[in-house]
C-alpha cells in the first residue's frame, strides 16, 4: 500500500521516526511519498530517502511559507528536484485561508514550481486551501502537467476540472469523519483517486486530535471500500496502480 502524500521530515516526528516506519511497515504500507514544505524540509526528505529508499522524496515550498522569501530560493529547490529518486514538486499550492504572503507572491511561487514539474517531467503536489479555482485556471493555462489535487476538498465540478487536466485527487483522514468529502469522493471515477495521511495532520477519526502516522492509512482505506461498496483489496490495488503510474514507482 502506498501513502502517497506524508510529512515524515516534521519535527513531530524528530523522537520516533524508526518505530513510526516500523508501524507503518506493519500495516502494510510499501512506500511513503515524503513531501518536504521548505527548502530545509524538501533536503531532508532527499537525505532520507538516501538511507530508506521506500520513502520517496518531494521536494517544494508550501505557500503558507513567506513567499517573497521563497521564490529566491526555488534555485535551490530545481536543483534537488534533479536528483535520482525525487518522485514529485511540491507541497506547493495557493493557500487564502491563512494569507500569509499575498496572493500574488503565492502565485508566482506556484508558477516556479510548475515551471520545475515541467522541466524535470516530475508530478505536482498540489495544495489548496480556499483557492482551487484559481490553482485550477493557473494550471489549464500553463503546460500540459500530472500531479495531484491532496486532500481534495472541492466540489464534483471542480474535481471533473482537474480530472479533465489528467490529475489525480487524494483523500486522506478526512474522509472518515466529512460527510462532504465522502459525497464527493462516491462520484468519481476510481482510475484517479489516491490515498494519503498527511502525516502528522489530520488524522483519521479514530484518531482524530493526536498525531497522525502512515499506518493510520488503513482506516481511511476501510472507509474508501464503505463508501466505493467494494473490497479493501479492490480500493488498496486500484489506488495503488493510481500511484504506481503517477510517481513511476517500480
Amino acid at each position: 500500500m502506498i501513502d502517497t502524500h506524508c510529512h515524515l521530515v516534521d519535527p513531530q516526528f524528530n523522537h520516533d521516526l524508526d518505530a513510526v516506519c516500523k508501524r507503518a511497515q506493519d500495516a502494510g504500507i510499501g512506500a511513503i511519498v515524503n513531501a518536504g514544505y521548505d527548502l530545509t524540509t524538501s533536503q531532508l526528505a532527499w537525505a532520507m530517502h538516501e538511507s530508506t529508499p521506500w520513502l520517496l522524496p518531494a521536494v517544494g515550498i508550501h505557500p503558507n511559507e513567506a513567499a517573497a522569501q521563497s521564490i529566491l530560493q526555488m534555485v535551490m529547490i530545481d536543483s534537488l528536484a534533479a536528483k535520482a529518486g525525487v518522485v514529485a514538486i511540491g507541497e506547493t499550492g495557493l493557500d487564502y485561508y491563512r494569507d500569509r504572503s499575498s496572493r500574488e507572491a503565492q502565485k508566482e511561487l506556484f508558477k516556479l514550481h510548475i515551471k520545475s514539474a515541467y522541466t524535470r517531467s516530475l508530478p505536482l503536489l498540489v495544495h489548496t486551501r480556499n483557492s482551487i479555482d484559481d490553482a485550477i485556471t493557473i494550471l489549464e493555462s500553463g503546460p500540459e502537467l500530472k500531479g495531484v489535487f491532496h486532500c481534495y476538498s472541492g466540489t464534483e465540478e471542480q474535481a471533473k476540472r482537474i480530472i479533465e487536466l489528467g490529475f489525480y485527487l487524494g483523500f486522506g483522514g478526512v474522509l472518515t469523519f466529512s460527510k462532504r468529502a465522502r459525497r464527493v469522493f462516491k462520484t468519481l471515477p476510481k482510475e484517479r483517486l489516491l490515498l494519503e495521511t498527511d502525516a502528522p495532520f489530520l488524522a483519521p477519526a479514530t484518531y482524530r486530535g493526536q498525531r497522525n502516522e502512515p499506518a493510520y492509512l488503513q482506516e481511511t482505506l476501510r472507509t474508501a471500500a464503505e463508501i466505493s461498496d467494494r473490497s479493501q483489496e479492490y480500493i488498496e490495488q486500484i489506488t495503488d496502480e493510481n500511484a504506481k503510474t503517477l510517481f513511476s514507482i517500480q
